[in-house]
């Protein structure tokens, strides 16, 4: 059998905690709303196409007489949604949990022992396996990668993380990596990230952010400022250095402030920064060699628009699906949702690693 909640590290008695009042409860990651960092489209099935129509060349020439100037049209390309079906059964068993444990109240009729669940545990389980779903979608979207491996295997992944969790589709760094070793996406290097320990790697240059951004900014393709809503998206390592350099600077004013909504925000030369925790998250917990991170300080600049998550429905990504099951006495928690993400045009994204 089976329990959603895994109380083997208390120590049980008749002086256990009676209300959920006196728990303290682990706060849940704030993560942003997936749409803050990639477009979101619906409906996307599998091997859909996704046409890139490019822009005419340059035409307009002075008139030869009654024959125009002959012009090229413009080119066409393509990219392919391959969303993959990703889903998990967390299974609860009530009768799994000590009867010492008072915390949420049990069942007084016998026959109702498996089925009969507090609504606040019922709550709490669905809550902490919603925020779960979450997390694995932004894993998996930002460093799925089909080829992924341990470190003794010859890859990136912490030796003794089960590396399926991390082969499911390419997602957004791989796909980033790939265009950089073709040379049709910018990169921006930031040395420290090959540091031979982790205090190594940690210590960034005083301008190792701003100069980031600025080498980004400046060598973006053109066309990027036109193609949508134009974000940093950072890791805590580079947000953190920013904010020392604003301060150290005293640079904290309007000039690296935007107010949208009522709500301050920082900003690079009028672009939105925004830190991707869970970007650190991932690298600090999956990514460790025991010596050094794999590229802890990293940046992107891009339209959300250029990388968009496609997914069949977007509700699937929040939602828990919750049952009892008579035969086996236990209720079931299921998450399923069904995506892919995008880098759609090479030259609308400049990188920092």
């Amino acid at each position: 059998m089976a329990s959603a909640i895994d109380i083997s590290a208390l120590t049980l008695n008749p002086e256990e905690a009676l209300l959920v009042s006196e728990a303290v409860f682990e706060q849940v990651y704030v993560k942003g709303n997936l749409d803050l960092y990639h477009n979101i489209q619906t409906g996307v099935q599998m091997q859909m196409n996704i046409p890139i129509f490019g822009l005419m060349p340059m035409l307009g020439k002075i008139s030869s007489g009654c024959t125009p100037n002959a012009a090229t049209g413009a080119a066409a390309s393509e990219k392919q949604w391959n969303p993959k079906l990703i889903d998990f059964r967390l299974p609860h068993c009530q009768g799994d949990l000590s009867q010492l444990f008072k915390l949420w109240k049990r069942s007084r009729v016998a026959l109702n022992t498996w089925e009969d669940v507090d609504n606040e545990m019922l709550a709490f389980i669905v809550d902490r396996a919603a925020d779960a779903h979450k997390e694995a979608i932004l894993r998996i979207s930002s460093f799925s990668d089909t080829a992924a491996d341990n470190v003794a295997g010859g890859g990136v992944i912490t030796d003794g993380v089960d590396d399926t969790y991390f082969t499911i589709l390419d997602g957004l760094w791989k796909q980033i990596f790939t265009g950089v070793t073709a040379t049709t996406v910018y990169r921006h290097t930031i040395s420290e990230n090959g540091g031979a320990s982790y205090v190594a790697q940690a210590a960034l240059s005083d301008t190792a952010a701003l100069d980031a951004f600025r080498a980004m900014h400046e060598n973006i393709d053109p066309r990027a400022f036109e193609s949508g809503t134009l974000k940093f998206q950072v890791t805590r390592t580079l947000w953190n250095n920013w904010q020392a350099l604003l301060e150290d600077k005293s640079l904290a004013n309007a000039v690296f402030m935007k107010v949208e909504d009522g709500v301050t925000k920082q900003s690079y030369r009028g672009i939105e920064i925004l830190p991707r925790y869970d970007w650190d998250r991932q690298i600090m917990a999956n990514m460790d060699n025991t010596t050094t991170y794999n590229l802890p300080s990293r940046a992107i600049l891009t339209p959300i628009e250029n990388i968009p998550i496609g997914t069949s429905d977007e509700e699937s990504m929040a939602q828990i699906d919750s049952f009892y099951d008579k035969v086996t006495k236990k209720w079931y928690f299921d998450g399923a949702s069904n995506f892919d993400v995008k880098l759609l045009e090479e030259h609308n994204i400049a990188v920092a690693y």
